[in-house]
């Protein structure tokens, strides 16, 4: 059951993953660092995703990384935020490239790490300390996973507002 549990994450996780990075692919370089008229810009959503990837998949399975800094947490106005704002992987005003290929290799990596995390860091009761608060180790997982979907559908409005090309619907 573990192997199994481990395999559906990490095929969920390197779905999504994918699914992502297309989307924010199909955004054009002159708009990719532009804000939308009611929230970010693609690059802020790719930083967002690659800052809490970071932030959940390594330390929750039990390989914590060297101290990490965060840019794109979206609560950067909170004391826990402000603790551990400094340089991240890319820049939201960096080129569209450079931002896809620090991105990619964030989500790249995680993939692989929740294929060899330990059995212990799978059960129901296996907790880790994310940034601010204990949190369970599965649920932190598949909520990185619905929230990377979330943020792929914000770039979706961005591509509907910025070329009117809305990312293709799934098949019935």
């Amino acid at each position: 059951m573990d192997s199994e549990l481990r395999d559906f994450l990490a095929g969920a996780l390197d779905a999504e993953f994918t699914a992502f990075l297309a989307a924010l692919d199909r955004v054009p370089a002159a708009q990719f660092s532009q804000p939308s008229a009611h929230g970010h810009s693609a690059a802020w959503h790719a930083l967002h995703i690659a800052d809490w990837t970071r932030a959940t998949i390594r330390p929750g399975l039990g390989d914590p990384p060297p101290t990490l800094t965060y840019g794109h947490l979206g609560s950067e106005a909170e004391a826990w935020a402000q603790a551990v704002t400094g340089p991240t992987v890319a820049h939201e005003d960096d080129p569209k490239d450079t931002v896809l290929l620090a991105v990619s290799a964030v989500l790249r990596e995680a993939v692989p790490t929740v294929r060899a995390a330990p059995a212990e860091r799978l059960t129901p009761d296996a907790t880790f300390q994310v940034l601010h608060r204990l949190r369970p180790v599965r649920g932190s997982l598949t909520y990185h996973l619905r929230h990377t979907a979330y943020h792929r559908g914000q770039v979706a409005h961005l591509l509907k507002e910025f070329v009117h090309d809305p990312v293709p619907s799934l098949p019935a």
